[in-house]
């Protein structure tokens, strides 16, 4: 079995993880759920606004940073959002894991990674 083969047997064995299908999941009810979309696009424009006047040597006004403020506040108190960027962290934890391992087989030595 040549190396693609194998890579794509991880991605395979990858995608049946607990992990992956939490996240597939979650992503259909965040898709599913309008009121979250609005306040994760609410969210992103104005920190892209404020980033903007930054990159520009301009300070965002403290209305806007109170508005940023307000909005990430309302977007993590919902549950879609909430169980969404929880199921993120999980996959990226374990994509580490699995990243760690793969460099254990380049290397020869030992990682801390750990078997699901």
């Amino acid at each position: 079995m040549d190396l693609f083969e194998k890579a794509k047997e991880l991605g395979s064995k990858i995608k049946e993880t607990q992990e992956y299908q939490e996240l597939e999941r979650v992503s259909n009810s965040l898709k599913e759920d309008p009121e979250a979309q609005q306040l994760i696009q609410q969210v992103q424009e104005t920190q892209n606004s404020m980033e903007f006047s930054q990159k520009s040597g301009v300070q965002p006004e403290q209305e806007q940073v109170d508005q940023f403020n307000a909005l990430k506040e309302q977007m993590m108190s919902n549950l879609t959002v909430r169980n969404y960027m929880k199921a993120q962290e999980d996959f990226s934890n374990f994509m580490k894991q699995v990243n760690e391992a793969i460099s254990s087989g380049i290397t020869g030595e030992e990682q801390e990674a750990q078997e699901e």
